[in-house]
C-alpha cells in the first residue's frame, strides 16, 4: 500500500467513526440464493443518506459492497458534500462490514438463510 492509500485509509476510517449505519429496509423479493441486499441509512449529524449494500453469499467469505443502483450517486455525494472524500472500494467494503454489525442485519440475514440456506453466510 502507497503513501497515498495508507492516507485515504486512515481518513475514511476517521470518517467511518462519525457515522451512524443502520438497517433501513430488508426485502427479501430482491435477494436471490447468491446475493443478499439490504438497504441502509448513512447518518452524520443531521444528514443522513440511503444506499443498498450487496453482499456475495457464494464466497468463503462474505463481502459487501455499496450496489451499483440509483441510489449510488447519492452516496458518493453525501461522502464529497460532508467530507470532502471521494469513497473507494476498500470503504465501500468497510461501510458493508459495520452494517453487518447491526443486530437488525444480523435479523434479516437470519431470514434470507432460512429461505436460501445452500450457502453458510460467514463474515470476514
Amino acid at each position: 500500500m502507497n503513501l497515498v492509500n495508507k492516507k485515504a485509509s486512515f481518513q475514511f476510517t476517521n470518517i467511518l467513526n462519525r457515522l451512524s449505519i443502520n438497517v433501513q429496509n430488508f426485502d427479501l423479493s430482491r435477494c436471490d440464493e447468491r446475493t443478499f441486499y439490504i438497504t441502509i441509512a448513512v447518518q452524520h449529524v443531521n444528514h443522513s443518506t440511503t444506499c443498498d449494500l450487496i453482499f456475495l453469499i457464494d464466497r468463503d467469505e462474505l463481502f459487501g459492497a455499496i450496489s451499483l443502483n440509483n441510489l449510488y450517486e447519492n452516496v458518493q455525494n453525501f461522502f464529497v458534500k460532508h467530507f470532502n472524500y471521494s469513497l473507494l472500494y476498500i470503504d465501500e467494503m468497510q461501510i458493508a462490514q459495520r452494517a453487518s454489525e447491526n443486530k437488525k442485519f444480523t435479523e434479516c440475514m437470519r431470514t434470507y438463510m432460512q429461505k436460501y440456506p445452500k450457502y453458510e453466510a460467514k463474515l470476514s
